[in-house]
């Protein structure tokens, strides 16, 4: 263990080199020691001598006989000398502070030229000695705060009753600091950041720091009752008296969030008790005059606060998406109520304080950031309920708010609330608020001197909201009212400048208790208060920060931008969710993209490797053929074969349940809507292609890149998916539904048809529609569930729906359907939307694409989205790859047109391609279907291909050619009825291929993927 004679050896060999000295007529050097045992008020000597040396020795010794004689152990050390003298008259220097702000005098004061009776600047504002009572917002000599101080320092007293004309010394000092660690730190000399160590930008890590802190200290507070330790001022160790339960309700939310980041068993235990408190002392429920059940949080003097519910909203929300889990949903639903009555019916606008007693109005308007909190707190709450009703209430709210021109208060609740809000409906009305809120601020961030955490808070909220706005094309245009490097310049700048707010322990030591206040927060103007929502905001807005630098987007102003949009994830947070411990530790600022099959390695991404793969061909054994030189690390069990490969290692008890665990992590983390496509072959394919690309005129959309029939295939296109995107769009066909629809977690899901995993169970299409119906189990009361009303299984989608209190919005062709297709006329589509016409053009042939794009367009609707936006999406929309896509193949002088629908296949999208071929525009004697087997059909996959018989001939095709085991009954059957060829696989088929097809055929492909007709389809496509 380091001794106090190390520490001053360490802080020595740093400032030997460094201390100038000072010219005549002052000391040369001047040195101020200060130590600390963290319970007491730093004891503070100063030495004075010709030449450094000299002034050290003194110093050093007063300071170790000091701690020899108190038995400290592991003290706090600064040094601090003087760089800098300046004379002033007394009477000057009174009247020089009243114009420095309360508490923000950064100078040392010396009484006499020999700076024999001399004060750090860190002494005289920790003892009070420059600030008045609280009516005097300016800096003054506190004579009686000065005298008892100078008494304890120099064992004298120190007469203030100066002539006018009397010179003294402001001092510029500079120091260090150091603990039992002996790690040195520079301070930052004068200036607003004075006193504290100097660091470098923040950083995920070093903002998680902060968080921890923070939240560490609000832990503390909360003593066995539930209740917090209110504050400080800590000058003089006095607690502040009084309490605000809706202060308890906000600081809740804080710890919350801190604790979804540093998972700490003391503060859960303390989250706990604050809310049970909360929930059972401070809420008291009420009955309307209506009968309508509600919930109030009470303050005192027995009055009822906007403000109170909200915050109490916003604490159990965040409660339940925390701790997974909705038993909060009852009292939430009072809260709510609550807010909602207290809205005027006709303006939108709220009342703002109610008597506790008979509800009665006591105040209409009382602070202007009620309503930006209570509409945020129902933004919250629908975003975790989908409860139509609270997006209504805030919708009329945001009509009185624009029309009252609340921007104008610059406020952080209502920031945070356009930002939720433009999430559900982005309408431009909202999004133009929003910028209005933070536009005219700007220099207000810049400039101001006090920390104000909700100014970062403010700004963060609107990050999100510009970083989506930047992303949809049809409202960019409002970019032009914002300066966005500015914008940026100001967030960052007041991210870094907050750190001066943090009760750094170099600072903490010249207060009266230190450890009461080491690692908290604090308002400088408010004589260095430390209140629990103080100390809350600041960690709220940290947390927000280290948010925004692992997602920070590449715009003017912003810093560097990450290599990949979803690089995301950090060493610390993969082994957290994981279980895992990093066997070869990645580097300091180590990120990765998620984590992938070996087949889907991109670079930055994690691969893992099966527990079932051959040991004999691992992972790591092909590193430097080139296989893992992208790979930002490997997740395996067995790190063994990875050691030697110069990649980092991720060791984990079970590969397949940490890859769902990560999955599951980027899920939770995900703040956009994520909307999930049920159905088999082309149509789900189709619309989820279609859905995507026209949400991409709202945001940016993210979409899986492998293969998601299966939880884990889910689970790892998750952790790759860019977790700022505004949607994720996901196809949701899976043998194991349950288990995928809890992991993703939809908020909108499409039913195009039943799946082919359902499919292949013997039984009644019924059955297989309540097996995929369970889609609906991991989704929220007041979701939306977009069914195809077209379905034979259309009631027991439906009725499954309701029973899981989903919005239901039906399509089809179906008279009965919201989106109803009329007709689809050579891409032209006619469709009628809740019973309004509707029209759009679509690049892609078929009837089924019809559908497919009334489909999407009932997404929209359900997404309360307008659908006239998205009308270039669809015209320029072109099919996935072997999805219906047409191209024109040269062959022998001439060309023949291929429909390609090679990805997928079943009866049903079988007997739509067959519809399509029939459609086109030839003879009939020029139309050739190359059809591959239906797989994955179960016991009925024989009985299947054979009822393909009416719709393959109604198609009236000059030849018919067949390929697979499957097709050959099919074959049999009509060979006597249309010239039909029968191959056994896709290399029989190709070899005969050159001499069935001509100029001018219309050709349909259309198989399962794993009969391999794509491969024929990009042989043709690649023809010269």
């Amino acid at each position: 263990m380091m001794s106090f004679s190390d520490q001053l050896h360490a802080c020595h060999e740093r400032l030997a080199s460094v201390c100038a000295a000072l010219p005549a007529p002052y000391p040369a050097f001047t040195l101020f020691f200060s130590v600390s045992d963290g319970s007491q008020r730093a004891h503070v000597v100063h030495a004075r001598a010709a030449d450094f040396e000299t002034a050290w020795h003194e110093g050093a010794e007063a300071v170790e006989r000091w701690v020899r004689n108190c038995g400290i152990v592991s003290p706090w050390l600064r040094i601090d000398w003087v760089e800098g003298a300046s004379p002033i008259d007394w009477a000057q220097f009174k009247a020089q502070l009243a114009g420095v702000k309360r508490n923000y005098f950064r100078l040392g004061l010396a009484f006499d030229q020999d700076f024999e009776t001399a004060f750090t600047e860190q002494e005289l504002n920790a003892n009070a000695m420059l600030s008045g009572d609280s009516t005097i917002a300016h800096a003054v000599v506190n004579a009686r705060n000065f005298e008892a101080y100078a008494q304890a320092r120099f064992a004298r007293a120190l007469p203030l009753e100066l002539p006018a004309d009397q010179r003294v010394y402001l001092l510029a000092t500079v120091g260090v600091f150091c603990q039992a660690d002996c790690v040195v730190h520079k301070l930052v000399g004068t200036g607003l950041d004075a006193g504290r160590r100097q660091a470098p930008a923040l950083a995920p890590q070093s903002a998680l720091d902060l968080v921890r802190s923070g939240a560490s200290y609000l832990a503390r507070q909360v003593q066995d009752d539930g209740l917090f330790v209110y504050g400080y001022f800590p000058c003089f160790d006095r607690r502040i008296p009084t309490y605000d339960a809706m202060r308890h309700a906000s600081v809740l939310s804080a710890m919350i969030e801190a604790w979804e980041l540093v998972r700490d068993d003391k503060l859960r235990l303390a989250i706990d008790r604050a809310l049970d408190h909360l929930a059972n002392t401070l809420i008291r429920s009420y009955t309307l005059a209506d009968g309508t059940e509600v919930a109030f949080l009470v303050d005192t003097g027995e009055e009822i606060r906007l403000g109170g519910n909200a915050a109490c909203v916003l604490a159990l929300v965040k409660y339940c998406e925390a701790m997974d889990t909705r038993d909060w949903l009852p009292l939430l639903e009072k809260l709510a109520l609550g807010i909602a009555s207290l809205q005027d019916g006709a303006t939108g606008s709220f009342s703002h304080v109610l008597h506790a007693g008979d509800l009665r109005v006591k105040q209409a308007s009382r602070v202007i950031y009620y309503d930006g909190e209570a509409a945020y707190g129902l933004m919250r709450l629908y975003g975790l309920t989908r409860d139509a009703r609270w997006l209504a209430v805030v919708e009329k709210a945001f009509d009185h708010f624009i029309a009252s021109q609340h921007w104008q208060a610059h406020d952080h609740w209502l920031s945070c609330c356009v930002n939720e809000l433009t999430r559900w409906s982005p309408q431009e009305k909202y999004f133009r608020f929003g910028l209005q809120n933070v536009a005219g601020y700007l220099d207000f961030v810049l400039d101001r001197k006090t920390t104000f955490p909700t100014l970062l808070e403010l700004m963060l909220a609107a990050q999100q909201m510009l970083q989506r706005l930047e992303a949809t094309p049809a409202m960019r245009h409002l970019l032009d009212e914002l300066d966005t490097e500015k914008f940026y310049r100001a967030l960052e700048y007041r991210a870094h400048y907050l750190q001066n707010g943090f009760f750094w322990p170099e600072m903490a030591m010249y207060f009266r208790r230190p450890s009461t206040i080491v690692g908290s927060f604090f308002i400088r103007h408010h004589a260095f208060r430390v209140r629990i929502d103080d100390v809350a905001q600041y960690v709220s807005g940290f947390v927000a920060y280290r948010r925004y630098l692992l997602e920070r987007p590449a715009v003017p102003g912003a810093g560097s931008a990450r290599d990949d949009g979803a690089a995301a994830w950090t060493a610390g947070e993969m082994a957290r969710v994981t279980g895992g411990e990093w066997v070869v530790r990645p580097e300091d600022g180590w990120r990765a993209s998620g984590v992938t099959q070996r087949s889907f390695l991109r670079k930055g991404r994690v691969v893992f490797e099966h527990q079932a793969r051959p040991s004999k061909t691992p992972l790591a054994a092909v590193a430097l053929k080139g296989v893992l030189q992208p790979a930002a690390a490997v997740l395996c069990t067995d790190p063994a074969p990875h050691l030697d490969k110069r990649v980092p290692v991720l060791q984990v008890d079970d590969v397949p349940q940490a890859v769902l665990a990560l999955g599951a992590h980027a899920r939770t983390e995900f703040t956009g809507r994520v909307c999930g496509v049920l159905g088999s072959g082309t149509a789900g394919s189709t619309v989820a292609a279609m859905l995507a690309d026209a949400l991409a005129v709202w945001g940016e959309v993210g979409r899986p890149e492998g293969n998601v029939s299966l939880p884990s295939g889910m689970a790892w296109n998750l952790t790759c998916m860019p977790r700022h995107a505004a949607y994720w769009v996901l196809e949701m066909g899976s043998p194991h539904m349950l288990a995928t629809a809890q992991l993703v977690r939809p908020m909108l899901a499409v039913v195009t048809g039943l799946s082919a995993a359902s499919q292949k169970h013997r039984g009644p299409s019924e059955a297989a529609a309540r097996m995929d119906s369970r889609i609906f189990e991991g989704m929220a009361p007041g979701d939306s569930a977009v069914l195809n009303r077209d379905l034979p299984e259309f009631a027991t989608f439906a009725e499954a729906a309701m029973a899981h209190q989903l919005q239901i919005v039906t399509y089809g062709e179906h008279k009965d359907a919201d989106v109803r297709l009329l007709a689809f006329d050579h891409g032209e589509v006619q469709a009628q939307v809740l019973g309004e016409p509707f029209q759009l053009r679509l690049n892609a042939p078929g009837r089924h694409m019809g559908v497919s794009a009334v489909a999407a367009l009932a997404a929209l609707q359900a997404m309360r989205l307008k659908l006239a936006a998205a009308v270039e999406p669809f015209a320029q929309f072109e099919p996935p790859g072997g999805r219906g896509a047409l191209h024109t193949i040269h062959i022998g002088g001439g060309s023949f047109k291929l429909i390609d629908e090679t990805y997928d296949a079943n009866p049903s999208s079988m007997r739509a391609a067959l519809e399509l071929l029939s459609q086109a525009p030839c003879e009939p004697a020029r139309r050739v279907a190359i059809l591959g087997d239906m797989q994955e059909l179960g016991p009925a996959a024989q009985r299947h291909h054979l009822d393909l018989e009416p719709e393959l001939l109604a198609s009236q095709p000059d030849r018919v050619l067949l390929c697979g085991p499957l097709m050959r009954a099919l074959h049999a059957r009509i060979r006597t009825k249309v010239r039909s060829h029968w191959f056994v696989d896709v290399s029989d088929l190709s070899t005969a291929l050159g001499g069935l097809l001509q100029p001018g055929d219309w050709v349909l492909a259309k198989s399962s993927a794993g009969v391999g007709l794509s491969r024929l389809a990009r042989v043709l496509k690649a023809l010269p």
